[in-house]
């Protein structure tokens, strides 16, 4: 059995191997957050476009010199977002005003803005005035986003395989990008073995389980917003796994079993897999639970992850190593990537194999978090797993780890 950073590696390099030009599909903007970005973003203007007023306020048109202001000026006209001059004066008279709002396209020469907070109303003398408060500090060019000093035209913005944030939308549709050129997802099979196993809306007979593997396993591929193109229970017989894998094998990306990979003598999956001309690129991973582990890749390129039976080693293999690499779909991958936290406890290792410990975040005294493994259950006692927020990880071989030892941390959802 190999060691999991070596589980890592392989299936970083299947990947990478693979060479894959992955497909484009557009989306609207909105729905476009942790997607993919499949193209290069450059400026198609400037930005802002204008001069931009960025307070409340009076616009002055100051000299470049420093001419003292008169404390009350008097406003000859108005200016709001949306026009393209001020409603008054095409030019201020020496001294003169005009009031602005916030994201108004301010023409010269009105150079300086004095917003609403260090004003005073003052409609005395058949007029509109301001008077400034005392004190005020007024320089030219205050309160002015000026143009162009985001980006210019023909900038570049972010460049293909950017992870598109909520920060990137406000950039995104500044430029007109909508709908959004991202990488498709991949096209993803579930297929679940074993004669024992009934569909969950089925009353099983005595020697029957509903299965929950597959539901589990599609659950975190919803919440991690990757559809499941096709899910398929197969019985153990090698006729009807060859025929429903050959199946799935020819229209996925990524095809995931579960059960059928131990040494049973009616674990048929990984010889049918071989048949079916996938090459193995391991079988059995140094770790409780999930030792059967197996990682192949297709004739037609499809990955090919044959998850253990046993509830809790068919979620946490598919936590620890497959869903990291489906979120990184259409960029580098080099390995899982976990949270780390401190231990609440002392916490010993197996002399042999890494260990998968579910666990439960909490605060210290002083507000800091940490995690608390507890003791697996056993890989059949998936109800164990449910008052825990994920797993950690206690490397083989490395005797007791004290409180507060950072170790790497899978939550079941991000």
């Amino acid at each position: 059995m190999i060691s999991t950073a070596k589980a890592d590696a392989l299936i970083a390099e299947a990947y990478a191997a693979q060479n894959r030009t992955h497909p484009t599909e557009r989306l609207p903007l909105a729905q476009a957050v942790g997607r993919i970005l499949d193209v290069d973003v450059v400026a198609d203007r400037d930005q802002p476009p204008f001069h931009r007023v960025a307070m409340d306020g009076i616009a002055l048109a100051l000299p470049g010199d420093s001419a003292p202001l008169p404390a009350r000026v008097r406003l000859d006209g108005r200016l709001w977002p949306g026009i393209s001059t001020p409603e008054g004066p095409a030019r201020p008279a020496p001294g003169n005003a005009i009031e602005v709002m916030t994201g108004a396209a301010l023409p010269e020469p009105w150079n300086t803005v004095i917003p609403v907070e260090d004003l005073t109303e003052d409609r005395e003398d058949n007029g509109d005035y301001r008077t400034i408060r005392s004190g005020t500090r007024i320089v030219p060019g205050m309160n002015i986003h000026v143009r162009a000093s985001d980006y210019r035209q023909g900038d570049p913005l972010f460049s293909r395989g950017t992870v598109i944030t909520p920060p990137h939308i406000h950039v995104l549709a500044s430029v007109g990008w909508d709908p959004v050129p991202v990488v498709a997802m991949p096209r993803i099979a579930l297929v679940s073995t074993g004669d024992e196993l009934v569909p969950v809306r089925e009353t099983p007979l005595p020697h029957q389980i509903r299965m929950s593997n597959l539901p589990a396993i599609e659950a975190c591929l919803a919440a991690a917003r990757l559809p499941v193109g096709s899910t398929t229970h197969l019985p153990d017989d090698p006729d009807a796994l060859h025929a429903g894998l050959r199946a799935a094998l020819a229209a996925h990306d990524v095809v995931i079993t579960s059960g059928g990979v131990s040494k049973g003598s009616r674990d048929f999956l990984p010889a049918t897999l071989e048949a079916l001309g996938c090459v193995r690129v391991f079988h059995g991973v140094a770790h409780k639970p999930g030792k059967p582990l197996w990682f192949g890749v297709a004739e037609t390129g499809a990955l090919v992850f044959a998850l253990p039976g046993n509830p809790v080693s068919s979620l946490v293999c598919f936590v620890r190593y497959v869903s990291p690499l489906l979120r990184c779909w259409g960029r580098p991958y080099d390995g899982a990537g976990p949270f780390t936290l401190p231990l609440a406890g002392d916490t010993t290792a197996h002399p042999s194999f890494t260990l998968f410990l579910p666990a439960s975040r909490a605060r210290r005294p002083d507000g800091s978090p940490t995690i608390g493994p507890r003791k697996s259950a056993g890989s059949g006692n998936f109800a164990g797993l449910v008052p825990s927020d994920g797993f950690v990880e206690i490397p083989a071989g490395a005797g007791t780890l004290s409180a507060g030892t950072p170790v790497p941390f899978f939550p079941w959802t991000l």
